[in-house]
């Protein structure tokens, strides 16, 4: 795979060629008006000089031709960053999509030990950072190399003296900038990276923050915020202390190259100086190399932020989806594939790491029918899910959903035969229409629809403290609705769209019993009677009403069955069952404690 450097530098090539050329006109045109300078005041005081362009009736022309000299340098300059910032922006947009893409595709079991606010920063800060190089290092490093070229070359050619003392100074310069950019360009590398991880403090703080007012974490969180923010500001600190220094520096260049410059001449030139050819020193010396040696610093710091940004971006594109190999894989147990089961599965592996999440699970599924999937916590039964939507690393020796070869689609043509209600309840900063239909700015005609599965859903818009109805904002994360509103929201998506399968991974967790009860005989056993579903859940309560149980043990399935024929053969299966009834109890108790 070509880098990402490479890109940025030889996509549109012509491009880049179109603004270093730019570059080049406005140095050439740039050096060319201390010449006409030159002319003007030699021919005015009628003064011989060693080099004359060309001969004119009147001075005033080479004042004219200093002025368009000066002119056409600063437009050229001024098309270059133009032309600069326009190809930064073309390569921000393919950056951006691609970013967009990659984390689209990248899996849960893949992105879960990467924060949201890496991704946040990699879009706020890295996308525009790795395009630096083109609106900043670009056009300063050309407008910086093509004057360092030609004026030395200018000065010998003007003066007869030798071009080395110049040239060593420029590269005395050179390296003193390249080092001190250097050191700024890793207090913004460390900016950056600090700045991302206060980001994701602040955006797990903002997520939680109704959770952490509620445990009294305000303060440890806030002291997580502050203290991240502290070292940022002493890296800030320093990094402007740096960029002042270079500065400074670049500022007193052009005394340090004037005093070359002039020494070189009383050392070397064997002519007598001309009033001309001394303002055209000090124009090229003072005024035209002012420019590119206080670029030069910030050349080089931008150039080495570009190059970590780059990195950083080239990194997460490197990143592989997690994908479980076949080694130390039990063979599944064959059995004939039927189109009249919905789902059909045989040896489903998943591995994240060195852990081995989903041991050889076989199963299937028929069409309609309503399966419980119960554990101890960690037993592999939201992955489960999660593998047969095709959002882990899985390997499946065969995976179909009714006739369909799961494993020879997409992904897209795979979910589409589910819907899946995770475990918090997914809400958006949208009206409630727009929750239920997942669409923003929905037809009004189709309130029907959605209030009827709201409606199902238990989900009462008379009751349920919406003022506006429908037209209710709900605030980011649903911040306005309770755990059990958020859940019969998503549960009323689920009913709206129509899916044949359904993965409801422990959606019933935040209601009370009651409406556990009547959610169960209008949806579960009600309208979606001839659905394929598989219920993730702890409610004991739950179990007696579905077809069938499968029951997981550290990622595999170790029994399956009714309600009664697990309790009446299955020890382990009682155990839990107990264990799952005492904790209910507790935490009922503790409630009315609190009540």
């Amino acid at each position: 795979m070509r880098s990402l450097f490479s890109e940025v530098v030889f996509t549109r090539l012509h491009a880049r060629f179109i603004i270093l050329g730019c570059s080049l006109l406005a140095a050439l045109f740039g050096i060319l008006g201390p010449f006409f300078q030159k002319e003007f005041i030699d021919q005015l005081t009628h003064t011989p000089s060693k080099l004359h362009l060309f001969q004119v009736s009147s001075p005033l022309w080479f004042i004219l031709g200093a002025f368009l000299c000066v002119l056409s340098s600063q437009a050229f300059s001024q098309l270059t960053n133009y032309l600069s910032s326009k190809e930064a922006l073309f390569m921000q947009r393919i950056f951006a999509e691609r970013l967009y893409s990659k984390t689209l595709n990248l899996r849960v079991d893949t992105m879960s030990h990467r924060p949201v606010g890496e991704i946040v920063s990699l879009y706020a800060t890295d996308v525009q950072g790795a395009t630096v190089f083109l609106d900043q290092t670009l056009p300063a490093g050309a407008s910086t190399l093509f004057p360092l070229i030609l004026s030395p070359f200018a000065i010998s050619i003007l003066f007869d003296i030798p071009l080395w003392p110049t040239i060593w100074v420029m590269i005395g310069i050179t390296c003193l900038n390249s080092f001190m950019a250097f050191r700024q360009s890793r207090f913004f590398f460390r900016f950056k990276q600090l700045a991302a991880e206060r980001i994701g403090l602040v955006n797990e703080w903002i997520q939680n923050i109704r959770t952490i007012r509620i445990l009294g974490w305000i303060r440890h969180f806030e002291d997580g915020i502050f203290a991240k923010r502290e070292v940022e500001t002493r890296n800030r600190v320093m990094m402007v202390t740096n960029g002042q220094i270079m500065n400074a520096i670049s500022s007193s260049v052009t005394f340090i190259l004037n005093v070359v410059t002039l020494g070189s001449l009383v050392l070397y030139t064997k002519q007598t100086l001309t009033s001309g050819e001394l303002l055209a020193l000090l124009w090229i010396v003072a005024i035209f190399l002012t420019r590119p040696f206080r670029q030069m610093p910030w050349f080089f710091t931008f150039a080495f932020d570009s190059w970590t940004s780059l990195k950083r971006l080239e990194e997460f594109f490197s990143t592989k989806n997690n994908q479980t190999d076949g080694t130390d894989i039990e063979t599944a147990e064959q059995a004939a594939l039927d189109e009249k089961y919905a789902l059909q599965v045989r040896g489903l592996n998943l591995r994240i790491g060195s852990r081995h999440i989903l041991k050889n699970m076989t199963f299937d599924i028929k069409e309609g029918e309503f399966v419980a999937v119960v554990g101890e916590v960690g037993s592999g039964k939201s992955m489960l899910l999660l593998s047969l939507l095709r959002e882990t690393g899985a390997r499946f020796q065969s995976y179909r959903i009714g006739a369909m070869d799961a494993l020879k689609e997409k992904n897209n043509s795979v979910r589409s035969n589910f819907a899946y209600v995770p475990q918090e309840g997914f809400i958006m900063s949208a009206t409630l229409r727009e929750n239920v239909a997942f669409l923003y700015d929905i037809d009004p005609e189709r309130d029907s629809l959605v209030e009827e599965s709201l409606k199902l859903a238990q989900f009462e818009l008379n009751t349920e403290r919406v003022e506006k109805g429908l037209s209710t904002e709900i605030g980011e994360r649903g911040v306005n609705l309770s755990g059990g509103q958020r859940q019969r929201v998503s549960l009323a998506r689920v009913h709206y769209h129509d899916a044949p399968i359904l993965l409801l991974d422990d959606c019933l967790s935040a209601v009370d019993v009651d409406t556990e009860q009547k959610l169960f005989d209008t949806l579960l056993m009600g309208a979606w009677e001839n659905r394929t579903r598989i219920l993730v859940t702890h409610r004991l309560s739950a179990l007696n009403r579905v077809d069938r149980i499968l029951f997981l043990e550290e990622g595999r399935i170790i029994d399956q069955g009714t309600f009664e024929e697990l309790l009446a053969h299955n020890e382990k299966f009682r155990e839990y069952t107990t264990s799952v009834a005492k904790e209910a109890t507790t935490q009922k108790e503790g409630e009315v404690t609190r009540d």
